[in-house]
């Protein structure tokens, strides 16, 4: 039995599917008895839980052997997983895969959100546990919280400069995933996943643009200007700076590097960005095909 954590996000949505459609047994750790309906509809046990509520984190860990663990950003992210650790060390888990960031092994990388991962992976480090981890570049999902105004006005707002990125599609991390959870002999790795190019925001705005028909250009706003209108979205400070420090390693280039990851453990090449867009180009402002 997989308990999955972060169920209904991206990679947790697309990873409890590609179990169920193996046949493997498998439970979706969820927030609120609301978000149960779609995972037992695709014949996978749901359990009720709360990262800051030991007793139900116990409850949800009972006969499962495995556990995937992801969980969304907050100040709060290292103590809450460093709870689920040791709820699955409690139950006897025998297998973790973790769901990490690039450079969280790295003390010197300011990155907060590399810091907050750096921590959970030395806790799991030292629980005894058996653990894989995964480590996926930019998601290429992030640019659908960009959807509107590249539909609306033609325009890809970041800042991300002339750095190179190779993004990953949430639902290869996913693929992985479900590869290491499903097929044994995975423990003690760390995998670096990222997309097969690594691409310019310019580049990013031309698939953009060949997907949906319509001219998409790419305007940098800056550090000062991305803070701004991500504080004027109405993200809280400790995100926008988490955001801002992220791109501004990505806009000087830190994650341009490619690697061959997703084709070694899953056997196929992962997602371009051109399909990416194309599977998504409605939100984008194109066409239904």
């Amino acid at each position: 039995m997989i308990l999955v954590t972060g169920a209904t996000g991206h990679v947790g949505s697309e990873l409890v599917r590609l179990l169920a459609e193996a046949g493997t047994s498998a439970r979706a750790l969820v927030h609120s008895p609301d978000k149960a309906a779609p995972i037992q509809r695709l014949g996978l046990e749901t359990a009720v839980g709360d990262f800051e509520q030991p007793d139900t984190l116990d409850a949800a860990m009972k006969g499962c052997d495995q556990l995937f663990l992801l969980s969304p950003p907050t100040p709060r992210q290292p103590e809450q997983e460093q709870h689920v650790i040791d709820a699955a060390r409690r139950a006897g888990v025998g297998h973790v895969v973790k769901q990490s960031v690039p450079w969280a092994d790295d003390p010197d990388v300011g990155l907060v959100f590399c810091r907050w991962h750096g921590q959970i992976e030395r806790y799991l480090e030292q629980s005894g546990l058996a653990y894989t981890l995964l480590r996926p570049s930019n998601f290429m999902q992030n640019f659908l919280m960009s959807a509107q105004p590249v539909a609306e006005q033609g325009v890809l707002y970041g800042m991300f400069g002339a750095g190179r990125v190779a993004f990953i599609d949430t639902r290869d991390v996913a693929a992985v995933a479900a590869e290491l959870l499903i097929s044994p002999g995975h423990q003690g790795v760390s995998c670096t996943l990222t997309g097969p190019e690594a691409l310019s925001a310019a580049e990013v705005a031309e698939r953009l643009s060949a997907a949906t028909g319509r001219q998409v250009r790419y305007v940098d706003l800056g550090p000062d200007g991305f803070r701004q209108a991500l504080a004027g979205a109405g993200l809280p400070g400790w995100l926008v700076d988490g955001v801002v420090q992220g791109n501004t390693m990505l806009a000087a280039g830190h994650g341009a590097t490619v690697t061959d990851e997703v084709a070694r453990l899953t056997g196929r090449p992962p997602r371009t960005f051109a399909q990416f867009a194309a599977d998504h180009r409605v939100a984008f402002g194109g066409q239904p095909s």
